[in-house]
């Protein structure tokens, strides 16, 4: 009897210990640093602005850590789950918000042959196809995002609620779409199923050196997550808030995002491009649009050592109103911007960086607002110049 409970108890310790050999979970995570300078900074459009001087955070790209893991389920089947933080490195804060996991939190199942889904905290599909292909996120730093984000390429926002499928690849084809909850019961008039929900559908396609990626997403009254809003809890929540996402700045009731991007290497030399069309639909019934078109370049003179140039054209469009106040004086403002960049391993898990990008607001625009600088240009000025550097190291 006694040899029997020792047996049986010497087994039900290395249960676990079976059950962990069967998983994995890995600890990663980024940690970026450096100085920018802005010529012209102000705390809201319209205002008066000034030179700015500061120590960033995730500028090259931004800091975070995280968990992520899998466990084989046998017959080509896994359980998978990220948690990542996003947090500040000038001043220990977490970011997203002051969420614990704010920029994934996700669990799910996939299938070698049927594909992965997943329920949680992610992105939308623009961000997964067409994002890949734009300067900001290569070489060309946060500060190198279309103008106000717009299309939400460097990530103004992620989707809370979501259920997410992506497929497996199969003759370089790869598709996904996601759908985010309201998590609203029907009530009073414009709230319940749609209010603050969406909904995403993309791919990509890759053949030799040839890369293609589109993708479109759909918000129904995301300024319902406002603080004040009618629904704190659906897809969109307190993302709005940068000071340079200057197309948010009265409540939204719907915003569409369709985006194509694309490149082509040659051996050292990359030729990439994107194309996205926004538009945002205000409660006032007024409206406004924008096509951002890119063309960027990279070029690897050695392998530590890449760097690119991209150009950047906007062209909006003001509907139901002639004006967006401090933002436009007419029906159809542009903006122009540059990008250049440079990048640097010291490792493999260590790299320096530097960039410049210029924006000028032309034909009505009033505002410039190179994307998390601090805010955008003053009332005293139609351009922004920034430039940083910094030193970033992977775990």
């Amino acid at each position: 009897m006694k040899s029997f409970l020792r047996l049986t108890g010497t087994l039900a310790a290395l249960t676990p210990i079976f059950s962990f050999a069967q998983s994995n979970v890995t600890l990663y995570g980024l940690v970026d640093a450096g100085l920018g300078y802005a010529n012209n900074v102000a705390p809201k459009p319209g205002a008066g602005g000034g030179r700015k001087m500061q120590e960033m955070s995730g500028v090259g790209v931004p800091s975070r850590w995280g968990l992520r893991g899998g466990e084989d389920l046998g017959g080509g089947n896994v359980a998978v789950f990220v948690l990542e933080n996003g947090f500040s490195v000038a001043n220990g804060t977490m970011l997203q918000g002051s969420r614990l996991f704010g920029r994934q939190a996700y669990v799910g199942l996939g299938n070698k042959t049927l594909g992965t889904i997943t329920l949680g905290r992610q992105y939308e599909s623009v961000v997964d196809f067409v994002g890949p292909f734009v300067s900001a996120r290569q070489w060309g730093t946060q500060y190198g995002a279309h103008v106000g984000d717009i299309d939400n390429l460097y990530t103004t926002f992620r989707i809370n609620n979501a259920l997410k499928y992506q497929s497996p690849t199969l003759w370089g084809v790869t598709l996904g779409g996601l759908y985010g909850f309201s998590n609203q019961a029907p009530g009073p008039k414009g709230t319940g199923f749609a209010n603050n929900r969406a909904w995403s559908v993309g791919g990509s396609y890759t053949h030799n050196a040839f890369s293609l990626g589109v993708g479109h997403f759909h918000l129904s009254n995301p300024s319902a997550g406002s603080a004040d809003g009618s629904n704190a809890n659906g897809a969109v929540v307190g993302d709005y808030s940068n000071p340079t996402a200057i197309f948010y700045t009265r409540p939204v009731t719907s915003q569409e995002v369709t985006g194509v991007g694309a490149s082509y290497a040659f051996d050292a030399f990359t030729l990439g491009g994107a194309y996205t069309y926004a538009k945002l639909r205000y409660a006032d019934h007024t409206s406004f649009s924008m096509s951002n078109y890119e063309l960027n370049a990279r070029y690897r003179f050695t392998p530590a050592l890449v760097a690119g140039l991209a150009a950047i054209y906007s062209i909006g469009d003001v509907g139901g109103a002639q004006s967006i106040a401090n933002i436009s004086a007419g029906p159809h403002p542009n903006w122009l911007q540059f990008n250049a960049g440079v990048l640097y391993s010291l490792s493999k898990q260590t790299d320096v960086y530097g960039a410049v990008v210029y924006q000028k607001a032309l034909n009505g625009a009033l505002t410039a607002a190179i994307v998390n600088v601090g805010g955008p240009s003053g009332a005293n000025a139609r351009y922004q110049l920034a430039t940083t550097a910094g030193i970033r190291h992977r775990f």
